[in-house]
C-alpha cells in the first residue's frame, strides 16, 4: 500500500510513521516540514519514507498531486494551531489553517486516492448528556478547535461521497504515551512530579476523561487504513478516569514527593464526564487496547526519566510496538 500522511512528524503521526515502515508500506509525507521528530527525520535521511514539502494551506495545487499521484490511501493527521487570543478569531483562524487546507488537499487528492483516514477528537461531542457516548450521539462543539475538527469530519465524507472513495473519521479520546511533549495535561503533571513539585489542578479536578496509550490508537489507525473503514469510529478505552485521579496516579507511580494541588479558577464549570463509547471501534476495527493508564503512565514516566526533554526519540522505536 502506498500512504501519503500530513503531520506525520507530531506525537501521533511519529508512532504511525513507524508502524507504516514497520509494515513495508510505501509512506510519502507531505507538509511544509518534516516536523521536530529525530526518529522521523532518520526515516526520511535514510529512504524509509520520502517527504515532499507543499505549503501548510495545500495551496499549490500542481505540487500537493504530484505528492499524491501515486498514493492508494491519505492519513490527515495534520494540525496547525490558531494563534489568536479571543474565541471568534481563533474560530476564523481555525477554519482558515485547518478546513479550507483539508478541502484543498482532498481537491487535489480526487480521482487519485482511494481511502481517507482523518484524525478527528472526541471533543466535536461538547458536553455530552450521557456517557459512554456513542458515534450517533450528535455532536455539540463547544470549543473552536472542536468546531473545526466537526466541519472537517463533514469535508472528508463530503468529498470521500463524490469521488467514490471511502473514509475512516476516528475521534481519537485524550491520547498519550512515550514521545508526548508540550503543554498538555499528562506531560505536565509528570514534570512536575518529577521535579517533587505538585501538580497543578484547575478547580476540584473532578471532570472525567477517556484516555487511551498511543500504541493502541495507532493499531486502530492502522486497521482503519488496512480494512478501508467506512465510518465514524470512537477510539478510546471506554473507562473514565478523573483529573484528580490521574494526577494521583502520576504522583504515586512517579514517587513524587508533593500531593496534587487544586487551584481555584474564575467559574467552577462543574463536573463534566467524556468517556468513549467503543464498542464499533472494537467490532469493526479491532481496537483492543491493551495497556491500562497505570502501566501507560509508568511507559511514559520512564521514558522522561530516560530520555526527556533532551532526546526525546532515542525510545520511539521501542515505544510502537
Amino acid at each position: 500500500m502506498r500512504v501519503a500522511v500530513t503531520g506525520g512528524g507530531g506525537f501521533i503521526g511519529a508512532h504511525l510513521l513507524a508502524r507504516l515502515v514497520g509494515a513495508g508500506m510505501d509512506v510519502t509525507l507531505i507538509g511544509q516540514d518534516i516536523g521536530r521528530s529525530q526518529y522521523v527525520a532518520a526515516l526520511v535521511a535514510a529512504g524509509a519514507a520520502r517527504f515532499t514539502h507543499c505549503d501548510a494551506g495545500f495551496r499549490d495545487e500542481p505540487a500537493v498531486r504530484t505528492a499524491l499521484a501515486d498514493a492508494d490511501a491519505l492519513v490527515l493527521l495534520g494540525y496547525v494551531a490558531p494563534t489568536a487570543s479571543s474565541p471568534a478569531d481563533r474560530l476564523l483562524e481555525e477554519f482558515e489553517r485547518n478546513v479550507a487546507s483539508t478541502g484543498r488537499i482532498l481537491r487535489a487528492a480526487e480521482g487519485r486516492v482511494r481511502h481517507v483516514v482523518f484524525a478527528s477528537s472526541d471533543s466535536v461531542y461538547g458536553t455530552p448528556v450521557r456517557t459512554p457516548v456513542r458515534e450517533s450521539e450528535p455532536a455539540c462543539p463547544r470549543i473552536p478547535f472542536a468546531a473545526a475538527k466537526l466541519a472537517c469530519e463533514q469535508v472528508v465524507r463530503i468529498s470521500c461521497a463524490a469521488a467514490g472513495a471511502t473514509a475512516s473519521i476516528l475521534r481519537y479520546s485524550i491520547v498519550y504515551g512515550p514521545g508526548e511533549t508540550g503543554s498538555r495535561t499528562i506531560p505536565s503533571f509528570i514534570r512536575a512530579a518529577l521535579a517533587g513539585q505538585p501538580p497543578l489542578i484547575d478547580g476540584e479536578g473532578l471532570d472525567e476523561h477517556d484516555y487511551v496509550h498511543v500504541a493502541d490508537a495507532v493499531g486502530a489507525t492502522m486497521n482503519a487504513l488496512r480494512r478501508h473503514a467506512d465510518g465514524v469510529y470512537n477510539i478510546g478505552t471506554g473507562i473514565g478516569t478523573t483529573t484528580l485521579e490521574l494526577a494521583q496516579l502520576v504522583v504515586w507511580i512517579s514517587g513524587g514527593r508533593a500531593a496534587p494541588l487544586r487551584r481555584a479558577v474564575d467559574r467552577e464549570s462543574g463536573r463534566t464526564s467524556l468517556v468513549l463509547d467503543t464498542e464499533l471501534a472494537r467490532s469493526e476495527l479491532g481496537l483492543a487496547p491493551g495497556r491500562s493508564l497505570p502501566d501507560g503512565l509508568a511507559e511514559e514516566i520512564g521514558w522522561f526519566k530516560a530520555v526527556a526533554p533532551a532526546e526525546p526519540d532515542r525510545v520511539l522505536m521501542a515505544a510502537r510496538a
